[in-house]
């Protein structure tokens, strides 16, 4: 078990060192006590540092301990407080206890009974941080869920489950997904030919990553819809993504896929219409960016040839790699199609 840190808060210096000497701390499971003469000091020392237990008297120049304790408690300081005082003053005691402490020991304290408190905050210690991993056990089970959540997100919304736009929000939220506010759409994409049943589900998650890595921060999410993979966007889908879509799919997967594009849209309620127009087998040019349409040409006989030179950990001929770059860059095509033409390189690598 790590040690544990504790601070002893008191004005008089006998005491401090007093108390510093009555317990084998470290025989404890304690470090050595951080000391301070003020509490103003301490306050100090807590703003970059955290301790598991504070001793402190409770009659003190400038910040008494029922002060120190209270700005602990608004600056959210998660620790065991013991008041150690000369004063039998049960007033003070009830205000303590109000601010959740749990020990308050009289002067003068013998190490029977000051080691019979630190056993009793130490339990509790124990006690939270078991609490802790077990939290951290449930955040890590709920993460683990995530996928699921958002998938369910997704269908329910394209079954028309979800209409109202403050419940889209507040499941969008659950499901840790950020609705944009500007306009989306839908991708429909769909392998062509005679699917076997065997590593179906393989082919569909590695078809999905290659579309989220195109795609990039236009990926919103994507789940299996009538017999298809439905991707949801972010903004408008140019006809550079297609294609390049296309082109890495058959060069990755060695099958065709057909593609389907809606129309874009900016209310998230209309999703479930969105995924209704996509076109399977054809792409759906109407509402795609009005581009000039360019024939893609891609070197894939020298990416052949600098693929096996590194896969031999030899660096390509500098001749081959200046000529297949510029059959990627422009002029030759627009500089987002080039950044399409380089990821497909780069899934390659």
């Amino acid at each position: 078990m790590i040690a544990m840190k504790i601070m002893i808060v008191e004005d008089e210096e006998n005491i401090r060192d007093g108390i510093r000497n009555l317990v084998d701390w470290n025989q404890e499971g304690f470090e050595e006590p951080l000391l301070f003469s003020s509490a103003v000091e301490a306050l100090v020392f807590l703003e970059t540092e955290t301790v598991d237990v504070v001793l402190t008297d409770l009659y003190m120049p400038v910040l008494n301990g029922i002060e120190f304790i209270r700005m602990l408690r608004e600056q959210n300081q998660v620790c065991e407080v013991i008041i150690l005082t000369g004063h039998e003053r049960f007033e003070l005691a009830r205000e303590a206890i109000a601010l959740g402490v749990k020990q308050y020991l009289l002067k003068p304290v013998t190490g029977q009974t000051l080691l019979t408190e630190l056993h009793k905050v130490s339990r509790e210690i124990q006690e939270r941080m078991r609490l802790k991993d077990w939290v951290d056990i449930a955040k890590k089970k709920l993460h683990d869920y995530l996928p699921v959540i958002q998938n369910q997100f997704w269908n329910d919304l394209l079954l028309g489950n979800l209409i109202e736009l403050k419940k889209i929000k507040e499941r969008a939220e659950e499901a840790e997904i950020s609705i944009p506010e500007s306009e989306m759409t839908c991708l429909a994409v769909q392998r062509k030919g005679e699917q076997l049943e065997r590593d179906r589900i393989t082919r569909e998650m590695a078809l999905r990553e290659l579309t989220e890595e195109i795609l990039g921060e236009k990926y919103l999410g994507a789940l299996f819809y009538n017999g298809m993979e439905m991707v949801i966007c972010k903004g408008r889908i140019s006809r550079d993504y297609v294609e390049i879509l296309n082109e890495s799919v058959k060069h990755n997967f060695g099958y065709s896929i057909s593609i389907g594009v809606s129309t874009a849209q900016k209310d998230a309620t209309n999703l479930r219409n969105l995924a209704r127009e996509d076109v399977i087998s054809y792409i759906y040019y109407r509402d795609i960016e009005n581009k000039k349409k360019e024939r893609v040409e891609y070197p894939y006989e020298e990416e052949r040839r600098i693929l096996h030179e590194i896969r031999f950990q030899r660096l390509p001929d500098r001749n081959l790699l200046r000529k297949f770059l510029e059959k990627l860059l422009p002029p030759r095509y627009s500089v987002e199609k080039s950044k399409m033409l380089l990821l497909q390189f780069l899934l390659a690598l």
